[in-house]
């Protein structure tokens, strides 16, 4: 990467994916775990991921939202469940392969459809 620029951001919308994988704490833990070591990245700071409660935002549905901070920068997502989305960030001042991270996110979600887009800043 150009040391001009202060990294790439990959945005990532998901439709159609599984109720059940959007609501699956320890499985969401663990992509946030594996997903830096295949971009090889470094995790600083151990992965979180919250349930969102409907009573703190008077929202019908929860979702989860993660987060793992890098040395590269982060990863993070956000997910409504009952509508089958999730909404993804990877950014790193680190350069990674665009298309190996897609296909590595399009086996974990299994979506119907993804939008991606990738965004150099700076």
């Amino acid at each position: 990467m150009d040391k001009n620029l202060y990294g790439k951001h990959l945005v990532m919308d998901a439709y159609g994916v599984d109720e059940k994988k959007l609501r699956n704490r320890p499985d969401l833990i663990k992509l946030l775990s594996r997903l830096p070591k295949k971009l090889k990245m470094r995790i600083i700071g151990k992965p979180v991921v919250l349930k969102i409660s409907s009573t703190i935002f008077k929202y019908p549905d929860w979702g989860l939202s993660g987060f793992v901070v890098l040395l590269e920068s982060h990863i993070s997502f956000h997910t409504w469940p009952k509508e089958g989305f999730v909404a993804m960030d990877i950014y790193s001042c680190k350069d990674f392969n665009r298309e190996k991270t897609v296909k590595y996110l399009k086996n974990y979600w299994r979506p119907q459809k993804m939008k991606i887009k990738v965004i150099i800043r700076g």
